[in-house]
């Protein structure tokens, strides 16, 4: 098990990337393409060069501009989906949440800074 601060992280495949700010359109981007399909929106981009890990992420959009799915075509091919419900804006939550504890047995390896 490999620990590390999910910001830093290298893996733009991932969700977090996205919700966490990391991916800026204006810069990353080249081309958006905005469809209704069954009455909801979509969203595609593609990225401006190849140094991201994805060929393009989709988005659906709900009520809000809020981000209901989440759908990653990475460089391999293979997609990835992800669907976000029953979204809470800043509620709150108790600080041992986030409180990391490695399951017995697991050993921790800090990741290189």
């Amino acid at each position: 098990m490999e620990r590390g601060k999910v910001k830093e992280s290298d893996d733009m495949r991932a969700p977090l990337a996205f919700l966490l700010g990391k991916i800026d359109f204006d810069r990353d981007f080249k081309t958006f393409i905005l469809r209704e399909i069954n009455g909801q929106t979509w969203i595609t981009a593609h990225p401006k060069n190849d140094k991201l890990l994805f060929r393009s992420v989709q988005f659906r959009v709900g009520e809000g501009y809020r981000i209901d799915e989440l759908v990653i075509v990475d460089d391999m091919n293979a997609t990835m989906r992800f669907r976000f419900m029953s979204e809470k804006l800043n509620p709150p939550l108790a600080q041992n949440m986030f409180t990391f504890v490695p399951p017995p047995g697991a050993e921790v390896v800090e990741a290189i800074q």
